[in-house]
Formats: structure tokens, sequence, C-alpha cells
């Protein structure tokens, strides 16, 4: 019995060591950059990177700097928001606007609520806000889960923090990511493999960490010398029925109104000047008409404008980098419109 148990104790120790070496290394690498302080999270022009929880960066970053810092104009919604570059707005905004993109990846109704709820917990002013909309975003009214879309602790008083660090532990220890992040780790390469599920990333970025802006100059240098749109990017835009159109399912219902009615209670409170775009994405759907007029109705008809469906943004491709993102020239021909009230 006593060999036996020596056995047990043997063999579990030989188990831990791969544990604690792994442990080890998620402590010393913290490749999800949510155990340290950073001055930054992205580095411009890096080679490469794992991809970061953008709802975590924007909250962390947030606040830090609005010790310093008196923002009091923000751009919510998901990744095509950050197309929306803070230099191009400014210009339809007052002098005395300090600007800051409090955007998420697949930013969901529920989050952003919670995010709009948070500066106004913290004091901060919401002199000017572009609410960046589309379906996926308004038909997301529950919390989400997975390393890169779980919500920061601080937007919900933490009451997620075991599950928030937990998520992103089990995602190290996973076969795929923990040998995709040791081959990097060795070779310095990025290979086609590591960027498959979303776990490193190659693409060249800009990042400004005083308004979390993150720009793309390096893929809109590449347009310029008509470099960018090859065989393989063009592949990715897929054909479109372009004469008739076809219009988005009904989203806004129950939970999806009370959480649009908080908001707009906030944006009440603050006298906020307030832009609601719904996005022109590739696929050409329109929102629908019922979610489009309840959100009229709620925000204010001047205050909303659709951009979705069939029209001269979404027909043509070359205002997209792939078939998800428009590029900061639409965003920015968007401003132009919105600020002028008219279509």
């Amino acid at each position: 019995m006593r060999k036996f148990i020596i056995k047990i104790i043997q063999f579990s120790f030989i188990g831990i060591i791969p544990v604690f070496i792994v442990g080890v290394l998620y402590f010393v690498f913290d490749p999800f950059k949510v155990l340290y302080d950073y001055e930054s999270f992205y580095e411009t022009n890096a080679k490469a990177m794992v991809m970061l929880d953008k709802d975590y960066v924007s909250t962390t970053t947030f606040i830090k700097k609005s010790t310093d810092i008196d923002y009091n104009s923000f751009i919510f919604g998901n990744s095509r928001s950050i197309f929306y570059q803070i230099s191009d707005w400014k210009k339809h905004l007052d002098e005395n606007t300090v600007c800051y993109h409090f955007d998420a990846s697949g930013e969901s109704l529920w989050a952003l609520n919670k995010k709009i709820e948070f500066i106004d917990n913290q004091g901060n002013n919401l002199e000017n806000v572009l609410l960046v909309l589309d379906h996926e975003t308004l038909i997301q009214d529950k919390p989400k889960s997975g390393h890169l879309q779980i919500i920061s602790p601080a937007l919900v008083d933490n009451s997620n923090i075991v599950e928030f660090h937990k998520t992103f532990f089990t995602t190290f220890l996973t076969p795929k990511f923990l040998f995709a992040f040791i081959d990097y780790k060795i070779s310095k390469r990025i290979k086609p493999y590591m960027k498959e599920g979303h776990l490193l990333d190659d693409k060249k970025r800009n990042y400004d960490n005083k308004t979390n802006e993150l720009r793309f100059d390096f893929f809109e240098d590449l347009i310029s010398q008509d470099k960018y749109y090859t065989p393989e990017r063009i592949s990715i835009f897929y054909d479109r029925d372009t004469t008739i159109q076809s219009y988005s399912p009904e989203c806004i219902k129950g939970n999806q109104k009370l959480i649009l009615e908080n908001i707009s209670s906030i944006i009440q409170k603050h006298n906020t000047q307030l832009r609601v775009i719904v996005s022109p994405l590739y696929d050409q759907k329109k929102i629908n008409k019922s979610d489009l007029q309840y959100l009229k109705t709620l925000f204010g008809e001047e205050n909303v404008f659709d951009f979705s469906g069939i029209n001269k943004f979404t027909n043509d491709y070359t205002n997209y980098y792939e078939s998800s993102h428009y590029r900061p020239h639409v965003a920015r021909e968007i401003m132009g419109i919105i600020y002028k009230n008219k279509m």
C-alpha cells in the first residue's frame, strides 16, 4: 500500500510539472496583457502580437488616462467604429472637445450600455457621442464569453473578475494557442496557421494611447500604390444581389428596448449632441424597418442616420478592407453628411 501511494505521488508530481511550467510562462509573458500595467497596449507597426480583448484595452486605457485627461466626447461601437477617426470628427465639434474611442471587438448592445453607464458614474460629461450600430450589435442583449469579448471587470463592479482571468488562463492552456505562441516566440515569425481563430495577428497598425484610436495607415499606403487589392483579397468579396433589397430580421425587442431606453436617459441627462449611425455593410442588408423606426422615435429622427442597404458606399468593394470593415474615407464622408443634417 505504501509503494502504491508513493507511485501516485510520483505520477502526480510528474503531471504537475508541465502545468507549473505553463503557469510560469503565462505569468512571465502575460500574453493577453491582463495581469500587469502597460503604458500602451499596442506598439505602432509591431511585427506581430497576440490578439487582445479590445473591451479590456478600451476600458483600462480610459481609467488610466482619465485621471489626467477630461474626456467629454466618445465613439462607441464594434470594430467598425474605429475608422471614424478623431481628427475627422473634431472638425465638426467645438474646440474644447476631448475625444475617446470606447470600442470593443464584436461589441454587444449590453456591453455598450455598460460603458456609457460607467462614464456617467465616473463623472465625465458626454457632450458628444457617436453610436455606430448595426444588426450584429443590436441583437446582442446579454454578456459575451471568450477571451476576445468577455467584458472588462471594471464595467461590472468586478463581479466577473474570477471568470475573466480564468478565461484567459484556460485559453493560454489550449494546445492550439500554446503551440502557436511558443512557436512564434522561438521562430519570431507569424505563420498562416497562427492567425486562424484570431490567435495571433500581424497587421501593422498605428495606435494613439491617449484617444485609444487604432489606424491602419499601412493598408492605406498599399491602396494608394495599387498594391492592396490582390487577387487573394478580392476573392473575399462575394457576389451580392445589388438590385433587390434584403432586410435584416427585427431585433429590437424587450431587452434591447430596455437597454436603449437606459442609454437614452443618460444621453438626455447630459444633453448630449448625439449621432446614431447604422453602418454601411458589404452584405448590403438593410436594417429592419421596425428597428429603424424605433431608433428614430427614441433618439430623434434628426439624430439617426441609416447607411445600410444598397447604396454608393456598399456597391463599391474598394470602400472596404475586407467584407466586414469599411475604410476611413467612408466614415469621413458619413460624418460630413450627418453633421449637415441631411442625406
